[in-house]
């Protein structure tokens, strides 16, 4: 017997001035090999395409996670604050070592230094924590509507992204009052940094959430994982102070010490990042991300009967 052929339909855009109709291509009942959609300019194809919806859903879950909060979008900096107050009173103050602070680097350059770090971090982690809830905290696009589902990952990315983009305003706020100074233009190396970041997060995000419809579980799973991830990750230290070269090694095996580093040099130290390694950064995010995007496209036909 032939396979059925593609067929169109009109799927539902969620916008802020409300809802709108495009058509999508609905897949054929004939299940395809996840190798069809190990496609990498068919995964940005349709992301470009749904990049208006992915921004209007960003839009709607930033307004819904702050509206009900008195101090508003001002919530987005109380975390990271809080956060850079703590450690930074605790491997400055209480246990400082040759790994976090020298003995002649300022305490606000220090403070700089993580706060830089946790912003970086945030991107990943923010995505990561909320992948494996994604199709179940969204089940009436699954159930109720044509819905191109793989474009929550892609929102979730920029929610995440408009996170950091504040907490960077309050960085160089901070940097001004702290150095008296303007950032070099190495500063504007930062978007062009975060980018395995994003790419991981996708990937991430596709895997974990196509996971979490089965797997209810999986979230505290993920939340240990990123807590150790954050251990290892150099915020509050830097790998090049690390003695043992063994250890070194192991920690510079994760791409998110490179970026973090990347961006703290870029922003502190007023230098270019080890292009190298970000260069193998960018090539395993992207594959990283597509690999992602094809287990969500193959695994997303069973959502509905779990939901």
């Amino acid at each position: 017997m032939a396979a059925a052929s593609p067929m169109s339909t009109m799927t539902t855009n969620i916008g802020t001035d409300g809802p709108s109709t495009s058509t999508v291509t609905v897949q054929s009942a004939t299940p395809r090999p996840i190798t069809a959609y190990l496609n990498p300019l068919a995964m940005v194809s349709s992301l470009w395409k749904n990049r208006a919806l992915a921004v209007a859903l960003a839009t709607r879950d930033i307004e819904q996670k702050y509206k009900a909060h008195r101090l508003g979008i001002l919530w987005v900096l109380v975390n990271p604050l809080v956060l850079l107050a703590v450690y930074t009173f605790v491997f400055s103050v209480v246990f400082p070592t040759k790994l976090t602070q020298r003995s002649d680097e300022k305490l606000g350059l220090f403070a700089l230094a993580v706060f830089a770090g946790l912003l970086t971090f945030s991107i990943f982690r923010e995505i990561a924590a909320r992948a494996p809830m994604v199709i179940v905290s969204n089940r009436h696009f699954v159930t109720k509507m044509v819905f191109p589902l793989e474009v929550l990952a892609l929102a979730e990315v920029l929610s995440a992204l408009f996170n950091f983009a504040i907490g960077m305003v309050v960085w160089l706020v901070g940097y001004g009052f702290i150095v008296r100074e303007v950032p070099t233009w190495h500063a504007l190396l930062v978007p062009v940094l975060i980018l395995p970041v994003c790419l991981a997060g996708l990937g991430v995000s596709w895997i974990f959430s196509s996971l979490g419809a089965f797997l209810r579980d999986l979230a505290s799973m993920v939340e240990l994982g990123i807590t150790v991830l954050f251990f290892v990750t150099p915020i509050f230290f830097r790998i090049d102070r690390i003695q043992d070269e063994r250890f070194r090694r192991i920690l510079e095996y994760n791409p998110l010490a490179h970026v973090v580093q990347g961006v703290r040099s870029a922003l502190l130290d007023h230098a270019e990042p080890d292009w190298a390694w970000f260069g193998w950064a960018l090539a395993g995010s992207l594959v990283l991300a597509v690999v992602g995007y094809a287990f969500f496209m193959k695994s997303k036909r069973a959502f509905a009967d779990v939901l």
